[in-house]
């Protein structure tokens, strides 16, 4: 009976080294190697997001570029090709309106060729167990964009809707590079690794039995 409960322990500890460390890599600030500039949307910008999440409240977006609030920034950046990847990063401060879940739907990408190049933001979303009226602070990001050539660009957000948040304040970082991994992103890494160890150690120890 010992010996079942140690194998149990063992397949157990296994287990929890292949559970995602999805909540301690979120609390990483960085994005890429260093920051290259930050804007800090204007009060109409946030008055004109207001006014589209109260417009679209309760519906549901009909497609990925369909009734959004586009922002573009006040002035070009210089992005040499040497600086790739370059990530866009939207950081949101605002109010829970109601006990629960919610969440904040962003695209982003640059202004090329006299057009709006936009990809989905993942991330910027708080789960359930919010507190009514709880000061939030939330981070989404665009996926890596590299550019073959050094390039003179804007960068651009779109506001899609928000559900359960009072936004009241919305920054857009653009950062160059990609950033060091943690030592915990390091660690959990090599958990597939150590998972398959764990389990060749059980499978010798079953056979010697």
């Amino acid at each position: 009976m010992g010996t079942r409960k140690w194998t149990w322990a063992a397949l157990a500890a296994a287990a929890a080294l292949a559970l995602p460390a999805g909540t301690a890599l979120a609390r990483d600030e960085a994005h890429g190697k260093r920051l290259v500039e930050s804007f800090e949307l204007p009060p109409e910008a946030l008055a004109d997001f207001a006014r589209h999440q109260a417009k679209t409240a309760g519906t549901r977006p009909a497609g990925v570029l369909s009734d959004t609030v586009t922002w573009t920034a006040p002035r070009t950046l210089d992005l040499p090709a040497s600086g790739n990847p370059y990530t866009l990063v939207v950081r949101v401060s605002g109010v829970a309106q109601a006990a629960g879940e919610g969440h904040t739907l962003w695209m982003a990408g640059w202004m090329l060729d006299g057009g709006a190049r936009l990809g989905m933001m993942q991330g910027a979303s708080f789960p359930d167990g919010t507190r009514a009226g709880e000061v939030l602070r939330l981070t989404g990001a665009a996926p890596p964009v590299s550019f073959k050539e050094n390039r003179t660009v804007a960068p651009v957000l779109a506001f899609a809707g928000a559900r359960n948040l009072r936004v009241d304040g919305v920054r857009l970082e653009v950062w160059s590079g990609m950033r060091r991994s943690s030592f915990v992103e390091l660690l959990f890494s090599a958990v597939p690794l150590l998972t398959g160890v764990v389990f060749l150690g059980l499978v010798w120890w079953w056979r010697r039995r």
